[in-house]
C-alpha cells in the first residue's frame, strides 16, 4: 500500500500544495456532515510573481491594478483577475480551481471551527482584514502564520477572497470564499459564502489552486 505525500511542489509554478485527506467534515452555517475525497490545495494564494510567470509564458494580459503600487508587490496575492483569468492560470499550471466544499474543508478542518485557527475572532497576527478601501492592501502571502488552517494552509481568512469552481447562482455569480483585507471579521468565518460576477476584476479577489 502506498500513501500520498503530505505536501508536494507543483513543477510549473512552484506552489507548495498540501494534501487534504479523504473523510467526513462539518460544512456550512447549517453544520452538515459531508464526505470529501482527498485532494491537494495550494498552501498560499497565487502571488503576483507566479502570475507574471504565467503571463510571460502565455501572453496573458496584465490584471487590473497590475501597475498600482498598492497591489504590485511580487509577494502579494494577485488581484484584479476574473474567474476565467484564474481558470486559464490553473490550466497552464496543470491544476484547477478548488470546489467550494474542498476549499471549506482545507480552511476549517473536520471539527466545524469558526475560523481556520479556532473559534475566536481574528486579530492582526492571524488575518489581514478591516482595512480602509482607499489606503489598505493585501499583505504578502503567508505573512500571518498564526492564522494557519488545521492542515497548514495560510491566508484562508482575510487578505483576498478566493475564486472557487462552483456557481453561486447558475449562469450569473461564481462562489468566492474567505473574506478579504477590506472586510469585517464576521465575513472571514470559514462557513461564510459570497459571490462575484465571473467577469469581475476586483482589488480584493484572488485565488489558489487545487488538484
Amino acid at each position: 500500500m502506498t500513501t500520498s505525500p503530505t505536501s508536494i511542489v507543483n513543477e510549473k509554478d512552484g506552489s507548495e500544495m498540501i494534501l487534504i485527506p479523504a473523510g467526513d467534515c462539518i460544512i456550512g452555517e447549517e453544520r452538515k456532515v459531508v464526505s470529501v475525497e482527498s485532494f491537494y490545495i495550494d498552501k498560499f494564494p497565487i502571488s503576483n510573481g507566479q502570475y507574471k510567470k504565467f503571463m510571460d509564458a502565455t501572453g496573458a494580459k496584465e490584471p487590473l491594478y497590475w501597475s498600482d503600487k498598492r497591489f504590485c508587490n511580487p509577494l502579494q496575492p494577485v488581484v484584479g483577475i476574473s474567474w476565467n483569468d484564474a481558470v486559464a492560470y490553473t490550466k497552464w499550471a496543470g491544476k484547477r480551481l478548488p470546489r467550494e466544499i474542498e476549499w471549506e474543508k482545507a480552511a476549517r478542518g473536520i471539527d466545524g471551527r469558526e475560523y481556520p485557527w479556532g473559534n475566536f475572532q481574528p486579530d492582526s497576527t492571524r488575518a489581514v482584514f478591516n482595512l480602509y478601501p482607499h489606503t489598505g492592501a493585501p499583505a504578502p502571502i503567508g505573512d500571518r502564520k498564526e492564522g494557519a488552517s488545521p492542515y497548514g494552509c495560510l491566508d484562508m481568512a482575510g487578505n483576498v477572497w478566493e475564486w472557487c469552481e462552483d456557481w453561486y447562482e447558475e449562469g450569473k455569480f461564481r462562489v468566492v470564499r474567505g473574506g478579504s483585507w477590506v472586510n469585517h471579521h464576521y465575513i472571514l468565518r470559514s462557513a461564510y459564502r459570497s459571490c462575484s460576477y465571473p467577469e469581475g476584476r476586483d482589488n480584493n479577489v484572488g485565488f489558489r489552486c487545487a488538484r
